[in-house]
């Protein structure tokens, strides 16, 4: 069923997207939704501004936070252009961007999220399970949607990172929606529990169908706001 709803879903990708269909509004919305994940003190419009380089009077870390989650994105970008596979050391540079002086590094400490029933793994498995990751990832599957949604999904439950996760793995999930010839999609913050209740069917169960079925409700909604 699933390489069924995937060849649809590519069918009407291929008659409506394309890289260059890719514009500020879709970007702002992208990059504003994943930072109202994490409640930042802005607006959509901030982030218009942010991005279309205006000066605006707002705190140095949320333009410095916004623009790199831009930049970020457009790294990831420039990766499918040149079609080019997303390594380890790859998905390091990305968060690296992302975060700035803080980032590409893995946790050296054990974590618990807030909210969660799922504990990451401790900090001394990250490396293994980081690789696990990257072989499953770089293995050729029949059934795309469910490498895309592994591909957000599982780091996530890795939880790599000391910070910047959740938003890392938002741009890693568009990479392979984007690498499979899919369009890019955004997860409102406004349908946020929804979001994390699907976070935590994998998580805890390993379950993913609930979030690939969101997935194309996604992918039906970006095509029609933004690339038709």
């Amino acid at each position: 069923m699933a390489e069924k709803e995937f060849e649809a879903m590519k069918k009407v990708a291929d008659a409506n997207f394309t890289l260059d269909k890719i514009n500020l509004d879709f970007v702002a919305d992208l990059v504003y939704n994943s930072l109202s994940f994490e409640k930042r003190d802005i607006t959509r419009n901030d982030v218009y501004n942010i991005i279309s380089d205006k000066l605006v009077d707002l705190d140095e870390k949320i333009i410095k936070v916004t623009l790199n989650h831009r930049k970020a994105f457009m790294f990831l970008l420039n990766l499918i252009t040149k079609n080019e596979e997303l390594t380890e050391s790859k998905l390091k540079d990305c968060h690296a961007i992302l975060m700035d002086d803080n980032g590409g590094l893995y946790r050296n400490v054990d974590i618990s999220i807030h909210g969660s029933t799922h504990t990451p793994p401790s900090h001394l498995k990250v490396y293994t399970r980081m690789k696990q990751y990257f072989d499953v990832l770089l293995t050729p599957s029949e059934n795309p949607l469910e490498k895309i949604a592994y591909s957000h999904l599982q780091l996530a439950k890795i939880h790599p990172f000391l910070d910047g996760n959740g938003r890392l793995s938002r741009l890693i999930l568009n990479y392979y929606m984007l690498k499979a010839g899919l369009a890019p999609v955004i997860i409102p913050s406004n349908e946020k529990e929804k979001y994390f209740s699907f976070l935590e069917d994998y998580k805890v169960k390993k379950i993913q169908k609930p979030f690939i079925d969101y997935l194309i409700t996604l992918e039906n909604q970006t095509i029609n706001k933004y690339f038709k």
